[in-house]
């Protein structure tokens, strides 16, 4: 593992998986007797925005492990996806909570930004077509066409 070969775009996502699991562990809602955290307050989302956050951790481990860059890439373009899904699911999760009486914490909001730092760590992932700690490939040799 060579934590070198890692671009802004893989910490960013790493830090956004992180960040992600973190705030689903603080409290993301007021409830009436006592605040909620994510994992407690929903149901299947909680799930879901674990697996996009341990998603993002697995593109920076696999950069930083892999020679050849096609996992990283899929990984990275599917982080994208992910983040944009996770996103959604957490404004959805602003915008309406999971019961009457509930009250937004700051740690939702962490959330958002977290989701979006994957998306944007993805983006940006895929976007850097190198690999740094690794020579460039060799130039394919031009020949000439000979005319018909």
């Amino acid at each position: 593992m060579d934590l070198r070969r890692l671009r802004f775009g893989e910490w960013l996502a790493v830090a956004g998986g992180i960040a992600l699991i973190v705030s689903l562990l603080l409290p993301w809602y007021d409830g009436p007797t006592e605040p909620l955290s994510g994992y407690e307050a929903m149901t299947i989302v909680d799930i879901l925005l674990t697996a996009v956050a341990l998603w993002a951790i697995t593109l920076g481990v696999l950069q930083a492990t892999q020679d050849a860059p096609a996992k990283p890439v899929a990984f990275g373009v599917m982080s994208v996806v992910f983040g944009a899904i996770a996103v959604l699911l957490v404004v959805f999760r602003l915008i309406d909570a999971p019961a009457d009486g509930l009250e937004v914490r700051p740690s939702a909001w962490l959330g958002l930004a977290a989701a979006l730092a994957i998306t944007v760590g993805g983006w940006r992932s895929i976007a850097a077509e190198y690999v740094r700690g690794l020579p460039p490939d060799l130039e394919p040799e031009l020949r000439a066409t000979p005319a018909p």
